[in-house]
């Protein structure tokens, strides 16, 4: 689908680890909105050559309180976003996350540069703004050497393709999405119905192992040693919230409570942000 106004989609995505001089290996977060060219966010990552689920539940809601919730974000298929060693990949955590607060989710088809090639350009941007060529104490300033950079991006740095002016003044409508977010609200957001009509549209095929267990979302079903090596097909049913199994050799399913499909687990233990950045809510 094309792009045609500011929030409707915005390219996440990892830099990779860069050496910065007095911190060391950091990697970077960074988030684009398609449409306005909005540097969204750039969150640093110190010692971390892989950032985790966590790291960018943080980034996401920094921006979401700046910008709002956007309508879509693309990714690609790290496996902080993807189960990218099963070929029947149930959904992350973060992927359920982003459904449940109302965010849809695209997976790019094609590697950069014929997908997110703006957020491939727009790394070396931050890095050439933000960090080479400097020397930081610590990582609170660097995350403020990378906050200053953005506002001036945002504000002042002329684009070409906005015909040399900021996304701010090219696009004044990009400073928010219309779509409020707060950290204290997030819960009440954060709608359980959306994830599950999204599950019960899925399918997924697992093994079970020698000894009756097969996994699902990184959690542990007992299946049994009756179902031993055999491969089971497992749908959602959203109203029981129960999880239909259904073994290769048997036309009787048996059910399973659903695992970690509660707010608390698709939250996280902490909403708490970096205290070296100021937010207005």
């Amino acid at each position: 689908q094309v792009v045609q106004h500011s929030h409707q989609e915005w390219e996440m995505d990892a830099q990779g680890v860069t050496t910065v001089a007095g911190l060391g290996k950091v990697s970077f977060i960074n988030l684009l909105d398609v449409y306005s060219h909005v540097s969204i966010d750039s969150h640093a990552c110190p010692n971390a050559s892989h950032p985790k689920s966590q790291e960018y539940q943080r980034v996401l809601r920094r921006a979401f309180i700046r910008y709002g919730l956007p309508e879509q974000i693309s990714l690609d298929h790290d496996s902080a976003f993807y189960d990218n060693k099963s070929a029947s990949p149930f959904p992350s955590v973060i992927h359920l996350w982003l459904i449940g607060l109302g965010i849809q989710v695209r997976f790019i088809h094609k590697r950069p540069p014929l997908e997110h090639s703006r957020i491939e350009r727009h790394h070396q941007t931050i890095a050439g703004q933000a960090f080479e060529g400097q020397t930081f104490a610590d990582i609170a300033a660097l995350q403020r050497s990378l906050q200053a950079r953005l506002l001036f991006l945002n504000q002042e740095y002329p684009t070409r393709a906005l015909d040399e002016h900021p996304p701010f003044r090219a696009f004044p409508q990009a400073r928010h999405s219309g779509r409020p977010y707060a950290l204290d609200a997030e819960e009440q957001l954060l709608d359980l119905q959306r994830i599950y009509a999204y599950l019960q549209a899925g399918r997924w095929f697992r093994q079970v192992s020698a000894v009756g267990i097969f996994s699902l979302g990184g959690y542990g079903y007992n299946a049994t040693t009756q179902f031993a090596e055999q491969i089971v097909e497992i749908t959602f049913n959203a109203t029981t919230r129960k999880l239909i199994c259904l073994p290769e050799k048997s036309n009787a399913a048996f059910q399973f409570d659903i695992q970690g499909l509660t707010k608390s687990a698709l939250m996280g233990s902490t909403l708490t942000l970096p205290g070296y950045v100021p937010y207005q809510l």
